[in-house]
């Protein structure tokens, strides 16, 4: 017979195109089954006690309800976290009974134990050059999946070290001709977490300069400390020192202490509130300097869309002041963050910096448009 040609050219070149799309698979070789009937094939990225994460070719990264998996297999070793332990262990899903799931563990050399029911569980690894005889493997086990907390933990979900992530964001114009400007906008975060800890850091500059004379400039640093109570309640400790010459604000300092929730904490979503007492220092450049204590309140939200790879969020921080309610200090962030190339982001974002008792001749509000380019780790 003669060769089937495509286009006028013999297919030859589909033999190599056939043997990728055999071997492609073997890249995305874990199965998770839904209670529907319908089977996945792909990589297990993180499961957590109400969601699964698993990366597909064909949809990217998928969010399933944990409520909806019937089983899991991984052709390879993942992070296994299971219920009633302090650790986590390296093991392969294997097929199961509806509702369960087959764990074997990683490599030999590890001594079994027994588990909190008298069942066997992989044990600690033995020490090279101790002396000890290396165990076989212990045998592999099934237990209820819902016995597995966590697949792949993060650190603050295992208590096993610490996770970092940080984000700058830099915005800024130049114009000559008929006028003469400049715009230069610049903050940064930074976050680490432990199980029962975590703290933030931020900052901001911006300064604006017009036909040769400055029409704005400020910065501010802060941070807050926050200790976990549970899963979702936490004690904290926070202070900020921020600087706005045409505010009249030659430092205002604030440090304060309270209680907050996270009521929120997914891999989608996040929300946390947190109030408290707060004393405030404010040192003018020209009107009087005042001191009080306040009536602290913050909230944090983020929210990553499901149709369109972006998220949005909000920052608030608010002062209310205890001898004169009538007075509040405010400032807060609002936006949106879209991602489009390893680790760069674009981002819309509007800041609102809002006294109700400013010094004479100023306005209570200032408020700042953004659009700039940002880097996330």
């Amino acid at each position: 017979m003669p060769a089937l040609r495509l286009a006028g050219r013999p297919a030859s070149w589909l033999a190599p195109l056939a043997a990728f799309a055999l071997l492609a698979p073997a890249a995305w070789a874990d199965n998770v089954t839904l209670h529907n009937g319908d089977r996945l094939t792909g990589r297990v990225l993180h499961l957590s006690p109400s969601t699964l994460t698993f990366e597909t070719t064909w949809a990217g990264e998928l969010r399933i309800p944990r409520y909806e998996v019937r089983a899991i297999e991984t052709d390879k070793p993942v992070g296994v976290l299971r219920e009633r332990s302090n650790r986590t262990e390296s093991m392969t899903l294997g097929p199961a009974p509806a509702g369960q799931v087959t764990l074997s563990p990683e490599a030999p050399g590890r001594a079994p134990v027994t588990d909190d029911d008298g069942s066997a569980q992989p044990g600690a690894p033995v020490p090279a050059g101790s002396g000890q005889a290396e165990a076989a493997a212990p045998p592999a086990v099934t237990v209820p999946l819902a016995r597995v907390r966590y697949l792949n933990p993060k650190p603050e979900e295992s208590g096993e070290g610490v996770s970092r992530e940080g984000r700058v964001t830099l915005a800024g114009t130049f114009v000559r001709g008929n006028s003469a400007g400049d715009r230069a906008y610049a903050e940064g975060d930074f976050e680490a977490r432990a199980l029962d800890w975590r703290y933030a850091l931020n900052a901001k500059l911006n300064r604006e300069r017009g036909d040769e004379a400055t029409t704005a400039s400020n910065w501010l640093v802060g941070g807050n400390f926050d200790r976990f109570i549970d899963e979702r309640r936490f004690g904290y400790l926070r202070g900020s020192v921020e600087r706005d010459r045409f505010r009249d604000i030659g430092t205002r300092a604030a440090a304060g202490a309270g209680f907050g929730v996270q009521l929120v904490q997914t891999a989608r979503a996040k929300l946390s509130l947190r109030g408290g007492l707060d004393a405030i220092d404010v040192r003018r450049i020209v009107g009087p300097d005042e001191s009080w204590p306040a009536l602290g309140w913050g909230a944090n939200l983020g929210y990553r869309l499901d149709t369109w790879p972006a998220e949005l969020f909000h920052d608030q921080q608010g002062f209310l002041n205890l001898d004169d309610p009538s007075q509040v200090t405010l400032r807060s962030r609002s936006g949106l963050r879209v991602p489009f190339a390893s680790g760069l982001t674009a981002s819309l974002q509007f800041n609102l910096d809002w006294d109700s008792q400013p010094s004479p001749g100023r306005r209570s509000g200032d408020s700042t448009w953004l659009v700039g380019l940002g880097y996330a780790w």
